[in-house]
């Protein structure tokens, strides 16, 4: 059972999309229910379901996010190159999607409708001033944060709405530079950091805390300390963020002792410092991420066949490289089965991480328990020995605290500990161990752009496995092309991302 309750109504509280709420007139003629965005919000109760309908925006973000757009385009997936029609995830996957791509328009379109959704509340909150007001403010501020994070990760800059927008000012909003776009998330995660609360009751679990907005924004300030922008300045402020995080191990999550039970819906709310809330049987409210990443299931694991993409798992990443004593290998993977029922057997391997195999409680495809973790605190830690090791000097030894921290995360998974190696080997280390711990959750594409790494590892992914591209890649390929819809909305203003057309 969930502790926080995302009522599906609650999307009717958010009219339009984007950057803007649409058909203003419209909102003005008062329904006969009186639920129009002008008249709903008169208690506590309602703009505390307002903050819900910002909670229940981030429900396709595993799916039109991590899933879609970022693990996508990172070297754990491979699209079958047979495939002869056009998906979208093959042409993200190949660096080959254009600003036709409905799936680029898709996840602009769910970002900024959560966006859209926190500007509607901050605004409606206003006039009050009841004991949780900053509460709700700093939960739509850490939600909008997390929005723009993968807006800016994906598309560079983009513009900045902090207010909701008539039709005629989004036409004329510009395109915000990135470095302005990072300040922006960087404040909001402040404000939600001072005014959220550390923990919450237990009808209240899952809302975004104070340290899910610290977690966040040391990754916020990691990712700034690396490419695109390079501000060495920012290593120290994500360190101190990340410290505060760790200090709290148990009140704002914990490293599991057992890989598997991360993913399990028993523990829900238990290790991961922020995660996506689903709850299965209410229309609506399930996940479909299990569905999204594998291609079939026999019956003992599930009654409903999932839908994923025609493609495989790298075999650079299910290959000797992944060791057979890593724990986390065959929790995140199947390569074969046995159906018991049929006898039917598959050889093919794809990810189950998020399936919660003899499940009954899907009622479809799309309705699984399971939350989605956004920040685990497996990578709070991983993420503090990286910067305790970018402190030191360049062909200096990796430091003894970051190698406890490295440490910790593998003799859990079954692997032995790492000694003592120069700054550069860390780094790759890092890369391969944050690669084994996060598959299949949309973080080594991110991880790749940031450390400067992902050319390198993307040219030498597509050459390896054939994949048809015309050329090597090169810096415009880091960002997707900004929409061909959003780009007609006031032709000329806008310039696409240089690369595209």
């Amino acid at each position: 059972m969930k502790s926080l309750k995302i009522v599906a109504c609650a999307t009717l509280l958010s009219l339009g999309g984007l950057l803007l709420p649409s058909c203003k007139d419209a909102l003005d003629i008062a329904p006969e229910a009186h639920n129009s965005t002008a008249d709903f919000y008169k208690d506590e109760s309602d703009v505390n379901q307002g903050v819900m309908a910002i909670y229940n925006g981030t429900l396709t973000f595993p799916t039109n996010s991590q899933w879609n757009m970022a693990e996508m385009r990172s070297d754990n997936i491979l699209i079958n190159t047979a495939l002869n029609v056009q998906r979208d995830y093959a042409d993200i996957n190949g660096f080959s999607a254009t600003s036709q791509t409905g799936q680029l328009q898709a996840t602009w379109t769910d970002l900024y409708e959560v966006v859209y959704r926190a500007n509607l509340l901050l605004e409606k909150i206003e006039p009050f001033t009841f004991a949780r007001t900053n509460q709700f403010k700093g939960e739509a501020r850490f939600l909008r944060a997390l929005s723009y994070f993968d807006l800016v990760r994906y598309w560079g800059p983009v513009p900045i709405a902090d207010k909701t927008l008539s039709i005629q000012d989004a036409k004329t909003i510009p395109r915000s530079p990135v470095a302005d776009v990072y300040n922006f998330i960087v404040e909001d995660l402040k404000f939600a950091a001072d005014n959220l609360p550390a923990t919450y009751a237990a009808g209240d679990k899952g809302r975004a805390t104070k340290w899910a907005a610290k977690a966040l924004l040391g990754r916020v300030y990691l990712t700034m300390y690396g490419y695109p922008l390079k501000q060495a300045d920012k290593l120290a402020l994500a360190k101190q963020q990340l410290s505060d995080v760790i200090a709290q191990e148990g009140a704002a999550g914990a490293v599991a002792a057992n890989y598997p039970d991360l993913f399990k819906t028993a523990n829900d709310n238990k290790f991961s410092v922020f995660e996506i809330q689903y709850i299965s049987g209410t229309g609506g409210l399930g996940s479909q991420t299990p569905s999204d990443q594998a291609f079939q299931f026999p019956s003992q694991w599930s009654a409903f066949q999932p839908f994923g993409p025609d493609a495989t798992v790298n075999p650079n990443l299910l290959g000797a490289g992944w060791p057979k004593l890593d724990k986390r290998k065959f929790a995140t993977l199947d390569s074969g089965y046995v159906d018991t029922k049929t006898n039917a057997r598959s050889g093919r391997t794809q990810f189950t991480k998020f399936l919660e195999k003899g499940t009954t409680a899907p009622t479809g495809q799309r309705d699984y328990p399971n939350n989605y973790p956004v920040v685990r605190f497996e990578d709070v830690v991983l993420m503090q020995a990286e910067v305790l090791n970018e402190e030191v000097a360049n062909g200096g030894s990796v430091p003894a605290q970051a190698l406890t921290y490295i440490n910790r995360i593998r003799t859990r998974s079954g692997l032995k500990a790492l000694t003592t190696m120069s700054k550069e080997a860390f780094r790759l280390a890092l890369e391969q161990e944050r690669r084994w711990e996060f598959a299949a959750e949309g973080i080594r594409w991110f991880d790749l752009v940031r450390t400067g790494r992902a050319l390198t590892v993307m040219n030498d992914f597509i050459k390896t496995n054939g994949v048809r591209h015309p050329a090597p890649l090169d810096e415009h390929d880091l960002l997707f092309p900004i929409p061909l819809q959003e780009l007609q909305v006031n032709p000329g203003f806008w310039q696409q991302n240089p690369g595209y057309n």
